[in-house]
């Protein structure tokens, strides 16, 4: 987003609507925004970045209305009491987003279900601390969505095999440690980026790009390529991903590094990683109940909701896995605010606990700074 810059015109005008805004808000009374958002002269300059496709799925928008979605709501943060948005921003062009339908306003379904709550006015940090007046440093928040805008964001969404969205490798930063909390699995369950649509369009184009990649450097092949990882075409970052795993395979084969622990050893752990999912955790059960997979239970509002944790220390609800249980609990239960760490329940040796009372055996808190 940065250099984009608006239209003199247009600039003069959103000024003026803005400092009707700033007038209300000082007064107190009540604010009118006008959608100057959706005017041709801004939102062409936005779907001249991506093309014609929404910034966070990747789904080209075809005979429907393009929204221009506001990354820092305008009027509102949802689950923030008192918030007034960031309405300092509703005429900001590096604030805006190509949003469909979906991941604006929801509608995505899961099976025939609906599911995820949608970007909309939702703008949940996971450190920092929130700005409410245009004089507070925006730097100092730390969003937990990913910003399709933001370069280093990108890195920590990757794509499976068969399609689905998922965290990369990219360790967990220190805000996802502290708060228990993977940007990316959060982002996927209130965009629903793995609704029972995306998975099977995303799968198809990574096959697709994983056979083109194996003719070579074929001129008419090579532009079939780049035609499907190109920025304006439709899922390009997993068909991205998918040529670079065909290349990676098609590389020369490469001796391997001296081992970093002596054989027989135990695998490396990672403390930190441990206060986000299950992985370094699984070592501690058995891999035969592993195998068949582990009954997790939580209670949320008289109800009870189970689970299952699979060898891959993955938690599946409702048919789908998910990697940390904070954001498996919030599917469960539909609630934005669950710890998944204190609400899910396994039984062990006849004894029941949380994964939180797990973990404790294993990785006792940090002591405080």
């Amino acid at each position: 987003m940065r250099g984009l810059t608006a239209p003199p015109a247009w600039a003069a005008k959103v000024k003026r609507t803005l400092d009707a805004v700033r007038a209300a808000v000082a007064a107190g009374t009540e604010r009118e925004f006008n959608s100057h958002w959706a005017e041709d002269a801004v939102r062409d300059l936005l779907l001249g970045l991506v093309g014609v496709k929404c910034w966070y799925c990747e789904t080209l928008i075809v005979r429907a209305d393009i929204t221009v979605d506001h990354f820092r709501p305008k009027s509102e943060v949802l689950d923030v009491p008192g918030h007034p948005g960031y309405w300092w921003l509703a005429y900001e062009v590096s604030n805006y987003r190509i949003a469909c339908k979906h991941c604006n306003s929801g509608g995505a379904r899961y099976n025939g279900v609906r599911e995820g709550r949608a970007k909309g006015s939702q703008f949940p940090l996971i450190g920092g601390s929130r700005a409410r007046t245009s004089v507070d440093d925006l730097n100092s928040e730390q969003p937990l969505l990913l910003d399709p805008a933001h370069p280093s964001d990108h890195d920590l969404l990757g794509f499976d095999s068969a399609g689905y969205a998922r965290r990369s490798s990219t360790p967990y930063s220190p805000a996802e440690t502290n708060r228990g909390l993977c940007r990316a699995d959060e982002t996927i369950r209130i965009l629903a980026l793995n609704d029972s649509h995306l998975v099977p369009l995303r799968s198809r184009l990574m096959r697709e790009v994983t056979v083109l990649a194996r003719y070579g450097d074929k001129t008419d092949i090579q532009q079939l390529i780049d035609d499907k990882v190109g920025p304006k075409a439709p899922y390009s970052s997993a068909a991205a991903m998918a040529l670079a795993l065909q290349r990676a395979v098609d590389q020369p084969a490469v001796a391997p590094a001296p081992a970093a622990t002596t054989p027989g050893t135990a695998p490396t752990i990672d403390p930190a990683r441990s206060r986000v999912d299950l992985h370094d955790l699984l070592q501690h059960l058995d891999p035969d109940d592993l195998k068949a997979g582990i009954t997790l239970t939580g209670r949320h509002e008289k109800k009870v909701h189970r689970a299952v944790l699979n060898h891959e220390g993955q938690i599946d609800v409702g048919g789908r896995p998910w990697r940390t249980p904070t954001t498996a609990a919030r599917v469960a239960t539909g609630s934005n605010k669950i710890d998944g760490w204190g609400f899910w329940h396994l039984t062990i040796a006849g004894v029941e606990q949380t994964l939180a009372e797990f973990r404790a055996a294993y990785f006792p808190p940090p002591e405080p700074a």
